[in-house]
């Protein structure tokens, strides 16, 4: 096999030196120089750092090498000789291994997300720095697992230098104080605030453990001991720690807790090992969170989170029901402001609830940089009110930071200790802003912090990370006792303060190498940051000045106009009354959009302002709507199908999507009406997504709202013309949406099909669509056919038992006028109808059965919304019918209150029931629900192909616990209204039997169909 190179690499002093044109930074602008800088730092948008990260990969390669030649040569034998490499068998495996690696090349670079990309700014992922890259693959071509300091003695050491230079970034003491703070990597941040959780849960228990080894196990000296042991109370100084009542107990603050190991230590020369094994069967990790409440009757502790929190905070609760027996429930959702961040004030509330009704509170997590909308949670405001509930209520808590993604912007604070010569002084890109700035100062009051360098630390996956100020607090995670090392006691492995098992070293050393590289200051990753937070800025001011449109940019076709786009975080004049909004955006097209960075930076006034504008941490969340003409759409659900199908064209959802045809990616998700509360009442009245009652109250659409989102981390696109073009591209993308939501929408005359039911005296079900404003209806009518029409139908259906036939409007009308015209004798006998055997025809169809028909005595039965607003979030647990007819004759509507949903109309329907319907019940309709189908249970139901062909879909009928087909009975119960069999209020006004006869329109497809895809495809 012939002799080749892995890589054409060159040393990389070389490499430096061959460098076209070395100038210093006095040469250039000093944020060019910085920019430099920050470039120096990543392969780049097309790899123009490649040859940099090629030599440095031939070094990692060739130590690699020595490293396994020198620890070989006290060996004799060759294992892997020429003669071997010779051979077929060898050399065909080699180049199947060749021939997979281009393959899964090729297959990576074609399907990957690229995140490296400037236009890439969907979720909190960028470019790996070549720190980490280099740093990762060093280390993993060695395999060290940092679960046992054997088997990783190098990366242990290096992952406990990376905690100490997390630790001191985020502002707590330094190594040489006492308590030293700690941390460590963990695989991610869930993992590392579950560890918080359980940390936090067990410093709460720990006094009740102690005093139960005092009482009951060897500890029970202490209880006779003279002096005393003293601990120091929340708020009503020192007191025997034997005489401390529950409540007393409960509130030790954590240093106190923690302390307690070194008090009696100190006080009565008790070892660690002594200590622990005492404690040991009485710790909670032990016993059980709920034998210990038992036994000292404490209520169910509770923390306090933001409503909007990350979903691992409620998955790691239920996941802490195995370890710590806490689960979701044990999370008190707290209110969000107008600016996503948790309502101080009503943390207080829910805080003063818990006292009133004596239930404990573990801990306040307070999220720095929310990964939705990047807001932080007011931790000043937070740790103020913990000193005033410590000193006013003798009440604490433990104080958490989620700072997962936040957590490297304390960079931004840190200046730079040790300075290169010659280097010049730095202005940040970009500051914080000053409450964000503010908030970041206090994580060093916080008991733990989440920080995860594979977010804002570039860092390659998997690598989140959990620090504590008080070092002694990871003891808890274990069951030793929270002891204090002494000068040359062996630290170990870090592995074992933690849920984690075995861990890859090459997290840590990556994390280290890009630590050490860029510095973790204001200089380092601070000016990265920087950078970013510039680019999401004028991002930012895109999103909020994109509408309306101004005049002189508007084209000349429909959606123009049309689109509605509004970021969460509102402009300072949308926050001042009387602010000038149009005018503060037309001043940011021109002084901040319209200007090249250069000059933007020295306008000091429009600097500021860039400055007081977006969210608090690089994040930008957004959504859209749209207007129909003059009228802004107020239905959230066409909103959200908006933002669905935008968010859809802007990201890569399967292996299937062409990554090179997305212009620009993005990622989405949903308010919630719940944990976002005014806020989102708020955002939706800057949408126009906003109704009148019967009262002539205005209030905000209901439903959950879907939106947008950037996360830039790039400090590629702050160019002008970049970030015009790309917003361009967005926007080009969001107005074919608005094309989409205005065939959805948009009501015009149409044509109007009804299913037809009974056979004396019959009804019209109308044939609806939940995606198109023309059809968004249930709709049934009862009617009086001609004479000679109604005896045609009836022949036709002694024909062709089973099928169904359908009646139309011959003349287009829009379905509230068409209704209007029927239910006016005036105007009913002119307008025209034919009737179809099946699905309606069309214009253009065969002739049909009858036509040219009007209809008369036209009475509404059922006319209910089908629009978003008016349906229920859930489907009912059991399937409700509209019942009607008479008493000869009983048809049934399947009650279209959720989509998607199957339209099923059926007539002639047998009953057996417990009373019978009066004649004006059944006119007017009532609701069956049966009680042995279980809707919620089905949906989406189970569906069957009707035309191979074009793949229609209907539902099946006849599937195991639908069964609506004939000669099966059903149980049955019937109310008077759906609201009344929604709720299950009162006594049914009849129970008993109903079964399905031979005629049953069952559909899937139409009432389901998307008519913009439809037209998307017709033009296709």
């Amino acid at each position: 096999m012939p002799a080749h190179r892995l890589f054409d690499s060159k040393p990389i002093a070389s490499l430096i030196s061959a460098m076209p044109g070395h100038r210093t930074q006095g040469d250039i602008d000093e944020n060019q120089a910085k920019h430099a800088l920050v470039s120096s730092w990543f392969l780049g948008p097309r790899a123009e750092n490649m040859d940099v990260l090629q030599s440095l990969f031939g070094q990692v390669l060739e130590r690699q090498k020595q490293a396994r030649v020198e620890l070989a040569e006290q060996d004799q034998d060759i294992f892997i000789t020429e003669e071997m490499k010779a051979l077929d068998i060898y050399q065909q495996s080699i180049h199947r291994l060749a021939d997979n690696s281009k393959e899964l090349s090729d297959k990576l670079a074609e399907h990957s997300v690229p995140f490296w990309s400037p236009r890439y700014n969907g979720h909190m992922n960028m470019d790996t720095t070549l720190a980490s890259i280099i740093g990762y693959m060093s280390t993993m071509m060695y395999n060290p697992n940092n679960v046992a300091t054997e088997a990783s003695p190098i990366t242990t050491e290096i992952e406990r230098q990376v905690g100490e230079q997390l630790c001191e970034m985020l502002g707590y003491n330094g190594l040489n104080e006492d308590p030293a703070p700690w941390g460590h990597i963990t695989c991610d941040g869930s993992v590392a605030n579950l560890e918080a959780i359980w940390a936090t849960r067990n410093l709460k228990f720990y006094p009740f453990s102690l005093k139960l080894a005092i009482e009951k196990g060897p500890l029970k000296f202490l209880s006779t001991i003279k002096p005393p042991f003293i601990v120091e109370t929340c708020n009503a100084g020192p007191k025997e720690f034997l005489k401390l009542t529950k409540e007393e107990l409960l509130n030790l603050t954590p240093p106190t807790v923690l302390s307690i190991p070194t008090l009696l230590g100190e006080k009565y020369s008790i070892s660690s090992g002594f200590l622990q094994d005492a404690l040991k069967p009485y710790l909670v990790q032990t016993m059980g969170k709920g034998e210990l409440e038992s036994m000292f009757d404490i209520n169910k502790g509770k923390y306090m989170i933001c409503a909007t929190k990350h979903y691992s905070w409620p998955k790691g609760g239920d996941s802490q029901k195995a370890i710590s027996g806490i689960g979701s429930e044990g999370f008190v959702d707290i209110d969000v402001d107008n600016e996503v961040r948790m309502n101080a004030n009503d943390l207080r509330k829910k805080i003063d609830k818990c006292i009133e009704n004596e239930i404990p509170i573990f801990g306040v997590v307070a999220i720095m940089g929310s990964t939705e909308h990047g807001a932080c949670d007011p931790l000043a405001e937070i740790i103020k009110m913990r000193e005033e509930y410590q000193r006013e209520k003798g009440v604490s808590f433990a104080v958490h930071c989620d700072a997962a993604w936040g957590g490297y912007f304390a960079s931004l604070l840190r200046p730079l200790k040790r300075r290169v010569p010659g280097f010049i002084p730095y202005v940040p890109a970009m500051p914080l802003n000053p409450y964000t700035e503010t908030q970041l100062q206090h994580l060093k009051d916080a008991d733990s912090i989440t920080i995860d360098p594979h977010k804002s630390g570039y860092i390659n996956y998997p690598a989140g990370g959990l620090c504590y100020r008080d070092g002694r607090m990871r003891y808890l995670l274990t069951w030793t006792s929270p002891y204090v090392f002494h000068e040359g006691d062996e630290q170990g492995s870090i592995g074992v303060y933690g849920v984690e098992g075995s861990k890859p070293g090459a997290s840590a050393v990556a994390t280290w190498l890009a630590h050490e590289s860029l510095g973790l200051n204001q200089d380092g990753y601070g000016r990265l940051l920087g950078e970013a937070i510039f680019s999401c800025t004028k991002l930012y001011c895109h999103w909020a000045t994109m509408t309306p449109r101004p005049k002189d940019k508007l084209e000349h076709r429909v959606p123009a106009d049309s689109l509605i786009v509004a970021p969460i975080i509102s402009l300072p004049s949308e926050r001042t009354s009387g602010g000038d909004v149009e005018a503060q955006k037309d001043y940011i097209r021109k002084e901040i959009l319209g200007r090249d960075n250069k000059t933007l930076y020295e306008d000091k006034k429009a600097w500021k302002l860039l400055c007081e504008l977006g969210g608090d941490l690089m994040i930008n969340a957004f959504a859209t709507n749209f207007k129909i003409g003059d009228e802004v759409n107020q239905d959230v659900g066409e909103a959200n199908y908006l933002n669905q199908w935008i968010f859809s064209k802007l990201s890569v959802l399967s292996v299937k999507d062409v990554v090179k045809e997305r212009p620009l990616f993005l990622t989405g998700s949903e308010f919630g009406e719940k944990p976002y509360g005014k806020c989102l009442e708020t955002f939706k009245f800057r949408l126009g997504l906003k109704t009148t009652d019967k009262e002539g109250n205005v209030k905000a659409s209901r439903g959950d709202l879907r939106f947008l989102s950037n996360v830039t981390m790039s400090p590629w696109p702050t160019s002008p013309d970049f970030l015009s073009t790309m917003v361009e591209d967005f926007r080009k993308v969001a107005e074919r949406g608005v094309e989409r939501c205005l065939i959805r929408n948009t009501r015009t005359p149409d044509f109007h099909g009804f299913v037809v039911q009974g056979l004396k005296k019959v009804y019209f079900t109308h044939i609806a669509l939940f995606n198109m404003a023309n059809y968004r209806k249930q709709l049934i009518i009862a009617a009086d056919l001609p004479a000679n029409v109604h005896a045609r139908y009836t022949e036709e259906r002694g024909k062709n038992p089973g099928q169904f036939y359908t009646i139309a409007n011959m003349e287009k009308k829009k379905l509230e006028d068409l209704i209007a015209g029927l239910l006016n004798p005036d105007t009913a006998s002119k307008l025209k109808f034919r009737l179809d055997k099946g699905f309606p025809a069309g214009e253009n169809s065969a002739l049909p059965v009858e036509k040219d028909f009007a209809l008369s005595n036209v009475r509404v039965v059922v006319d209910e919304s089908m629009s978003f607003a008016a349906l229920d979030d859930d489907y009912p647990a059991k399937m409700p019918f509209y019942l009607y007819g008479s008493k000869s004759e009983v048809h049934v509507d399947h009650v279209l209150k959720k989509a998607p949903n199957a339209q099923i109309s059926a007539d002639l329907v047998k009953t057996d029931l417990s009373a019978h319907l009066t004649d004006e019940q059944l006119k007017n309709g009532v609701v069956v629900v049966m009680d042995d189908v279980f809707e919620a249970s089905l949906q989406p139901l189970p569906t069957t192909v009707q035309d191979s062909e074009k793949k229609k879909q209907i539902p099946n009928l006849n599937a195991p616990g639908l069964s609506l087909v004939k000669g099966v009975d059903h149980k049955a119960s019937v109310y008077k209204t759906y609201e009344e069999a929604k709720r299950g209020e009162g006594e049914p006004i009849a129970t008993g039997i109903i079964s399905i006869g031979d005629t049953v329109y069952a559909d899937w497809h139409v009432i389901n169909m998307d008519p913009a895809a439809e037209n998307e495809e017709q033009q296709h």
